[in-house]
């Protein structure tokens, strides 16, 4: 961004003129771009449906009895972010690709999307290494998790991610679209044989560094959750609760390091061009996937959703109580009685 505020436009910029050929967007889309429209209607649906089901989620976490414990304010942040996400890799993506743009056909559109989704990615994994850092310490730790997390610490915590993603959005160069791959590349490719000038270091510092280490906590995370596990009984609710918490951790690492390892590598090397779209998907599941994890393996998410949206949340305890009702038998009315206190107990 701070290249725009420089030269007054994106098309001022040097290393992102279009000038040097006289076409129209139409014409660079024609010359240079693939229609993908079938994808590109899919993707730009996919994204509308997420964020309408983030919306409930969103309102869910930020009610005041989530809101008051320092995992939700993580989780509140990271569900923001991936929210913007979606926005630019699936419905600007779809758009996009629907029309078989590359970058001189929207230039002013594909570089602030660029730059924008690119902060917001940069922004969601030092947020996702905070949050394991604060699962982590719950279990292992719960005095330090105490001292960092508690009350208000939460939020100074969260202004390092926050700002991480500014310097990101205002100093560095933006990732562009083209139909071409169906990707985000650093080159726009617009000059031949440049590609060289658009390295892009503190991109592949952050793929390398932030992204390993976030394996790294999610790993130690993972050893600490099966090693508690052994010592509980096998079946229990908690033993359970342990194995889905090591699976909705392993996927999100594993969808976060493909999808970094992939952009690192077709920065600097020709691969097939199913593994470039793959790298397209996987950020796009990256950014939905702790929807799902939120719906499928949090109770107080999903119960909340459900009554935000209007659904009859049924619970054991009055369909029990129901059914013994129907029972004329007085004998019958108090057993019932017993029964759901017993259950309650």
């Amino acid at each position: 961004m701070d290249q725009i505020y420089k030269y007054g436009s994106v098309v001022s910029i040097p290393l992102y003129n279009c000038s040097h050929q006289l076409l129209t967007s139409d014409e660079w889309s024609e010359k240079y771009g693939v229609r993908r429209p079938v994808i590109g209607v899919i993707e730009a649906t996919y994204g509308i449906l997420i964020n309408m089901f983030y919306i409930p989620v969103l309102f869910v976490m930020f009610e005041k009895k989530q809101f008051s414990m320092s995992c939700y304010k993580i989780m509140a942040l990271l569900a923001t972010v991936d929210f913007g996400s979606i926005s630019i890799n699936c419905i600007i993506t779809g758009f996009l690709a629907y029309q078989g743009a590359v970058f001189c056909s929207y230039p002013n559109l594909i570089y602030i999307s660029g730059t924008v989704g690119k902060c917001f990615w940069y922004c969601s994994c030092l947020t996702t290494i905070i949050l394991v850092t604060n699962r982590s310490l719950d279990l292992t730790f719960p005095s330090v998790g105490y001292v960092l997390f508690d009350e208000k610490r939460t939020f100074i915590l969260l202004t390092f991610p926050i700002l991480y993603g500014i310097w990101f959005l205002w100093y560095n160069p933006p990732i562009v679209f083209t139909s071409k791959f169906h990707s985000w590349f650093y080159d726009p490719m617009i000059f031949e044989g440049r590609a060289v000038e658009y390295d892009n270091f503190p991109i592949l510092f952050n793929n390398m560094l932030v992204v390993t280490t976030t394996c790294f906590l999610y790993t130690v995370f993972c050893c600490v959750l099966l090693a508690k596990g052994r010592s509980v009984k096998a079946g229990s609710t908690s033993k359970t609760v342990s194995h889905q918490i090591v699976f909705q951790s392993t996927l999100i690492c594993a969808v976060n390091f493909l999808t970094s390892g992939i952009y690192v590598i077709i920065s600097y090397a020709n691969l097939p061009l199913w593994i470039i779209v793959g790298g397209q998907f996987l950020w796009q599941l990256g950014s939905a996937s702790p929807l799902f994890i939120y719906l499928v393996f949090n109770k107080t998410i999903r119960n909340g959703v459900k009554a935000k949206l209007g659904i009859k949340i049924m619970r054991r305890k009055n369909t029990i109580s129901t059914i013994h009702k129907s029972s004329t038998s007085k004998y019958s009315r108090r057993s019932t009685i017993r029964s759901v206190q017993k259950i309650s107990v």
